[in-house]
């Protein structure tokens, strides 16, 4: 399988100049004043209703934080339609129009230059400089999951974080989901739901794949063709949507057994920005309008996994010096959505072997997560690009795997893919976890804390930047873990589930709680640990029906910090009637149909994993004659369990486990040798 891409992609310039080219044009102002754009102006308000919900709220917390001055600024208001119209007059298309930069990207005649030069709007003209993709990485390995042997298999290995091994069904992708440090907060039930995470790339063929068909995408766009459509179209080469599928499953993909992303309960913005056969310089023009677009929407982190740096013949190619986080026009496009709370997590870029082996825009951006390659045993990947940006900043901020990881392609294939093009989505899929767990925390204290508690932090280099991302100490960093609870009824009694974590451990969790509307919350339950685990469990007491139970989480940390959920307990709690139906089980798995019992990894030779139903009174581990080899009784607490294979022969063998309702449920395994 090669390694990477070592060809780049150039647009073949006919010999001296084209009759038209690609500008950028910058207008001098918005024909309003900034002390005039406040609320009761008609620009003001229009570009308001532009908005959404999400993203006032965001914009809110960071004019409270002292990060912006105010809701909107003068960058946010459209451009003037008297300054566009008199450059369409002189039968110009305008392709692009970018709020924050005041330009508009245009094809214009040699001849007419000079004319809109001269517009007293007219601030300034740019030649629009052609990007090379650096989305098509490595070549793509489709095989089918039954093709692993069990050595190739990942393996689910326990790092000290206090969990038990038990088993979320992620097939291939486990490897990339330890390495990351994404695993125990899965185990907490933290999956990024209602976190809004955008992607831009070449296409994505989400509908016809297994892993994203029944995610909940929110909206996409195609910012080449300028429709709705971002799978392929018609005349779109035949795998122009291929790597942004590949990019999309790794992030927030489910399918049990097979692939699941970090994110696979995110709501999703996508946005087709890449023209894998286009002779026209519109990529860029599409990263800005897109991240434009999807800060607009309140989207907590923007995944690209693609750049810019050389250009085509007849045109000025971007040079190592410009890449100082302030030229290119996707660096400040991402710049400007940092400052403005977004989340940019972004590629380094594959030419680590190259002629030139540093890093690609927006790579460079200041106050993004520049993201770099890790071969399977976490040395650098060869083809991994280098820092530092041009004007001296640690670049990459941080590195993931970008071999062999473990997705699924255009196809509806389970494949294995490479790049910084595929670190990437681990780790932004990563940082929406971590901003599920902490929603109060910004995108910069997020990125200060993913950057912190990376492994090699704090003496970080220009190869790993600080090292490898470690989710769950990013989020303990963060400050203490309360988990979303789940609250359920198993017919005579109602009991809570809930993860929590703290960096210098967990002191006195427990549950306060009230009878009826206005009683004292002086009623205090234990939430007791599950046996090595991060999940905790109490059940209240038997009370009348119709009773009014409300109740709020509180723990405290080591340092005697205490910690609530809800956030502003007492002044607002959680509550149920007693007689309700509450069918939530306790946490698991998500959107599956078949995940109540699972076995990893199988075939096995020195253990078998295996999740249980709450139901469960008992295992066993029985040979092709029916002899018991191995059993163990469990109680309804039980989620995981683990049973050695140590001194079985090999062969098939069969696990049972029988229900207290005395069903009874089977299952086949290979041990090998």
């Amino acid at each position: 399988m090669k390694t990477f891409l070592t060809c780049f992609l150039v647009l073949v310039a006919a010999t001296g100049f084209a009759r038209t080219g690609k500008y950028w044009v910058e207008f001098r102002d918005k024909a309003i004043k900034e002390s005039e754009f406040v609320a009761g102006n008609p620009v003001y308000d229009e570009t308001l209703r532009r908005f959404s919900p999400d993203a006032i709220a965001k914009r809110k917390q960071l004019v409270r934080e002292g990060t912006i001055k105010g809701i909107l600024t003068i960058e946010d208001a459209p451009l003037t339609k008297e300054y566009i119209n008199s450059l369409t007059s002189l039968g110009l298309h305008i392709r692009s129009e970018i709020r924050w930069s005041n330009a508009v990207s245009a094809e214009i005649p040699d001849e007419l230059l000079a004319e809109v030069g001269s517009r007293p709007f007219v601030k300034n003209i740019k030649h629009v400089l052609r990007g090379v993709k650096q989305s098509q990485e490595q070549s793509l390995s489709p095989f089918l999951f039954s093709s692993f042997s069990n050595n190739d298999q990942p393996q689910l290995i326990s790092r000290e974080y206090g969990y038990d091994s038990i088993i979320y069904h992620y097939g291939g992708s486990a490897s990339q989901l330890e390495r990351t440090g994404v695993r125990p907060l899965h185990a907490m039930g933290l999956d990024a739901t209602k976190v809004k995470i955008g992607f831009m790339d070449t296409g994505f063929r989400w509908e016809g794949m297994r892993t994203t068909k029944d995610r909940n995408v929110v909206f996409e766009y195609d910012y080449v063709s300028r429709d709705s459509v971002t799978s392929n179209e018609i005349n779109d080469e035949p795998d122009q949507d291929g790597h942004g599928s590949v990019v999309l499953s790794a992030a927030v993909g489910y399918l049990p057994d097979s692939v699941i992303g970090a994110a696979y309960n995110a709501d999703i913005y996508l946005a087709k920005t890449e023209d894998l056969k286009s002779e026209t310089p519109a990529e860029e023009d599409n990263y800005a309008e897109s991240i434009e677009y999807f800060e607009s929407q309140g989207v907590r982190v923007a995944s690209s996994s693609l750049g810019y740096m050389f250009y085509d013949f007849g045109f000025t190619s971007y040079v190592y010096e410009d890449l100082d986080g302030k030229t290119t026009i996707s660096a400040r496009a991402a710049s400007h959505a940092a400052t403005l709370g977004m989340l940019c997590v972004t590629a380094m870029g594959n030419g680590g072997t190259s002629g030139y082996p540093y890093l690609i825009t927006p790579a460079d951006a200041d106050s993004v997560i520049a993201v770099g390659a890790l071969d399977v045993n976490d040395t650098i990947a060869a083809f991994s690009s280098l820092g530092p940006s041009a004007d001296g900043r640690t670049k990459p901020e941080v590195v993931a795997p970008g071999v062999k990881v473990w997705t699924m392609n255009n196809a509806d294939m389970q494949a294995e893919a490479g790049g910084t093009s595929l670190a990437t989505p681990l780790v932004s899929s990563a940082c929406a976890v971590i901003m599920q767990a902490h929603p109060w925390a910004s995108s910069q204290q997020v990125r200060k804390a993913v950057v912190e508690s990376a492994i090699q932090h704090p003496i970080p280099d220009n190869t790993y930047g600080y090292g490898r991302i470690d989710a769950y100490g990013a989020a303990l960093k963060l400050g203490t873990l309360i988990a979303p609870h789940s609250l359920w009824n198993d017919g005579t009694s109602y009991m809570v589930q809930v993860g929590i974590a703290a960096n210098n451990g967990v002191k006195t969790p427990r549950i306060i709680y009230a009878y009826n509307v206005g009683g004292a919350y002086n009623n205090v339950l234990p939430l007791g640990l599950m046996t090595d685990s991060l999940i905790y469990r109490a059940t209240f007491p038997t009370l009348p029906k119709g009773t009014h139970v409300r109740y709020y989480i509180e723990t405290q940390d080591g340092a005697d910090t205490i910690t609530l959920s809800p956030r502003n307990a007492p002044d607002s709690v959680y509550s149920f009637y007693v007689g309700d139906s509450i069918p939530n089980p306790p946490y698991s798995v998500k959107k599956t149909e078949d995940v109540q019992i699972a076995l990893y990894p199988n075939p096995a030779r020195d253990y078998i994993n295996i999740t249980l139903p709450l139901s469960s009174e008992s295992v066993e581990l029985v040979d092709v004659l029916g002899r018991v080899i191995r059993s163990a009784e469990v109680n309804r607490y039980t989620v995981g369990l683990k049973i050695s294979l140590q001194g079985l022969e090999e062969g098939i063998y069969s696990v049972i486990i029988r229900k207290k309702d005395g069903e009874v449920s089977a299952r086949k395994i290979v041990v090998t040798r």
